[in-house]
């Protein structure tokens, strides 16, 4: 089975790339998703409150909009809390994620494409045949979060802080499809890097 990783800074488009790669027949499963379930699994969402507090609940549910807040504005104590999160979610993510790998390899699946913003910041890369970085400038990713969630650019830079500055990614990435232009110009990037994945041989299994 081809494995691929699909990776990106905040407004870079990935999300985009991946709903195309979909369209395409692909299988993406996006590791946000899996974090999202897993905040209000019981076990997960005890730990989040002794790390934030009751505050960060909303009848109940976890607030990610407050834990945001937090973690994400820009001082030593919220970056502090932003790794101990990521311990609590991260190992259960890549649990649920070698999971759906096994069973899709048990299967025949041809092809999984892994969605995740932090392929290379926790040093996941080896785990894929390859990696597609989506890549754009720091100007129209921070307008395109800008107008999608409301979030001001001192709040999208501190989102940006926390990532691998994208041309460490692109270095280490074995596709780029650059994300600037119009959605035609994506589309046919998108095309000519699958194309290339699909032609390419299976890897050989260890």
């Amino acid at each position: 089975m081809k494995l691929i990783g699909l990776t990106g800074g905040i407004g870079s488009g990935k999300s985009a790339v991946a709903e195309l790669l979909r369209k395409r027949g692909w299988e993406v499963v996006a590791s946000d998703d899996m974090g999202r379930e897993l905040l209000n699994a019981e076990a997960v969402r005890d730990e989040i409150v002794e790390l934030f507090g009751s505050s960060v609940l909303n009848n109940a549910i976890v607030d990610r909009g407050r834990i945001a807040e937090i973690v994400f504005d820009g001082t030593d104590a919220g970056r502090l809390k932003l790794n101990r999160l990521n311990r609590i979610i991260h190992p259960r993510v890549l649990e649920k994620q070698s999971e759906l790998i096994q069973d899709r390899i048990a299967s025949g699946s041809p092809l999984l494409v892994i969605e995740s913003a932090l392929i290379y910041e926790v040093g996941l890369e080896d785990g894929f045949d390859w990696v597609i970085v989506v890549d754009a400038t720091d100007d129209v990713c921070i307008e395109r979060v800008m107008q999608r969630t409301g979030m001001s650019q001192e709040q999208v830079r501190a989102r940006m802080a926390e990532q691998m500055p994208s041309k460490d990614k692109r270095a280490l990435a074995d596709f780029t499809i650059g994300n600037n232009g119009t959605t035609a110009e994506l589309e046919a990037a998108v095309d000519t890097i699958a194309t290339i994945i699909e032609l390419l041989p299976q890897p050989l299994e260890e």
